[in-house]
């Protein structure tokens, strides 16, 4: 049971915020003071794990609202703070801040699910990777530094070796060393000419992080109960250069999947959001949701989808948007009768974009097969099959595919269509004196196999308007419900395409 929403009625500078998340990634962007952190911090604090398991930090898949702000005896005392969250299954979870007096001391708390000390909290583990990650061992006295007395297994140490190299793009034999400090419990990476004392705090970062993600790995291997997990973590993008930041991103989003593990990070960083913006970054789109925080108004407000990452860009460099530069969308087909078929169905409709229609001679079957392994280009375009294909391929949410009406080859639609039409039906009235007998006497003795049957397609067409318009326009005008399922499925598609691909221009 996966997180959905978080709705905020009122916590400190947040009001009446709500966004979605991502199945696998939530990026919550925004400049300081937005309260991103608190974000994360209210967030945890509706789950526990118990006590039996526990990650490769030596502590609890668990965090509490003490561990990432305090509460003010000033500022706080006297409010009503309340959030809930939503999940996959529609069920929710409500907290609500508390004050009591303890001994003459006030004191302050968030129950979840009521008033029950532990009992409304939801089962589920979770792993909060504070700003404190980022304390150089450097600045810690040395004799609080120690080497631990843990080790990872095989598997897991080899997996920390190759996830460390992948995000720095390097080739380094990383042992991973148990290191213990006032501050931190965790592996720190370890070679032969560096140790947890000479690293960086960008590799002691990474880390950290990839200590987190097989945390989650080691507790889906031994622990029956685990179904998800909930890893939140302040800041990625802290001390890691660009190339890293975007190497780590792909590394979680992997591993998310595959753990079924979402994870929520703040970032602020433009490099960061630039690239999830790019077409590069648009392997992201469908399994990520992005939320803008901005107080450049005065009170914090948040947006969502990937629209808004350039207005946010814009907004953290104090710039201003031009414009919304013309978008174009590519459309694919079968073959040209299925494009005619499709181009009839749409004429006269606005969707808002320029219309590129492709005619690759693609079967529906290799389309499928590119679909299903996530080729880009589908994901930024529209795919129209012919309505033959359906009962072995479906339109989703998460596909760009229209199928065109019946259940038949478009050339064998038009064939029935005409068949169907009375003689003194208006489409027969024409300058060609292309009556219905000689569409019969045409027809006549083809076979109905897919060849001949694009064999005299092609031979009629020029009697049918250019990309036999006027044949459509008239099955248009007489199967309207049929045509609008098909230009509502083109509307839906075409909004989700702009809302995850589009082009914003700054003043620069």
């Amino acid at each position: 049971m996966k997180i959905s929403k978080v709705s905020i009625t009122t916590f400190r500078h947040l009001s009446n915020l709500n966004f979605d998340f991502g199945s696998t990634l939530t990026v919550i962007a925004g400049g300081n003071g937005t309260g991103k952190t608190s974000i994360l911090g209210l967030i945890g604090h509706i789950f526990k794990f118990g006590n039996t398991s526990h990650n490769l930090f030596n502590g609890r898949f668990e965090t509490k609202y003490s561990s990432v702000f305090r509460f003010s005896s000033q500022h706080d005392t006297g409010n009503s703070y309340h959030y809930k969250i939503t999940f996959t299954d529609n069920s929710e979870k409500e907290a609500q801040f508390r004050e009591t007096n303890e001994n003459g001391r006030i004191r302050h708390r968030i129950d979840v699910g009521g008033r029950k000390r532990h009992g409304g909290k939801i089962l589920k583990p979770v792993i909060f990777l504070s700003l404190k990650r980022l304390i150089p061992l450097a600045q810690e006295n040395e004799r609080n530094i120690r080497l631990g007395m843990q080790t990872l297994t095989p598997e897991l140490a080899t997996e920390y070796n190759e996830l460390y190299n992948e995000i720095f793009s390097a080739n380094e034999i990383i042992s991973p060393v148990h290191t213990i400090s006032n501050n931190k419990n965790s592996f720190s990476p370890t070679t032969s000419n560096f140790d947890a004392h000479g690293i960086s705090a960008g590799q002691d970062n990474i880390g950290q992080i990839i200590l987190a993600l097989l945390s989650f790995k080691q507790l889906k291997q031994n622990d029956p109960n685990y179904e998800d997990g909930l890893l939140l973590i302040d800041e990625l993008d802290a001390t890691l250069y660009p190339a890293a930041q975007k190497n780590l991103l792909k590394v979680m989003l992997r591993i998310g999947r595959e753990l079924d593990v979402q994870i929520v990070f703040t970032t602020h960083s433009s490099d960061l959001l630039n690239f999830l913006s790019s077409r590069t970054g648009s392997q992201f789109k469908h399994h990520t949701n992005f939320v803008s925080l901005t107080n450049s108004l005065g009170s914090v407000t948040a947006t969502q989808g990937f629209r808004e990452l350039t207005i946010l860009l814009a907004d953290l460099n104090h710039e201003a948007l031009r414009e919304i530069k013309p978008k174009k969308i590519n459309f694919y087909f079968e073959d040209y009768e299925a494009c005619c078929f499709f181009k009839g169905i749409v004429e006269g409709v606005d969707f808002g974009c320029e219309n590129s229609y492709k005619n690759l001679s693609i079967s529906c079957g290799t389309y499928k097969t590119l679909i299903d392994k996530g080729f880009e280009e589908f994901f930024r375009s529209v795919v129209v099959l012919d309505g033959d294909f359906k009962s072995s391929f479906s339109q989703t949410q998460t596909n760009n595919v229209v199928f065109l009406p019946g259940t038949v080859r478009p050339e064998n639609i038009v064939k029935d269509f005409l068949a169907s039409l009375p003689e003194d039906d208006a489409f027969w009235d024409n300058t060609f004196r292309y009556t219905k007998r000689v569409f019969l006497d045409n027809i006549n003795g083809v076979a109905d196999n897919r060849d001949a049957m694009k064999r005299w397609f092609n031979s009629q067409i020029e009697f049918w308007g250019v990309d036999a318009s006027s044949l459509f326009k008239r099955w248009k005008e007489l199967n309207p419900v049929d045509a609008q399922e098909v230009i509502t499925r083109t509307t839906e598609i075409i909004t989700r395409i702009v809302d995850n691909f589009y082009d914003l221009a700054t003043q620069n």
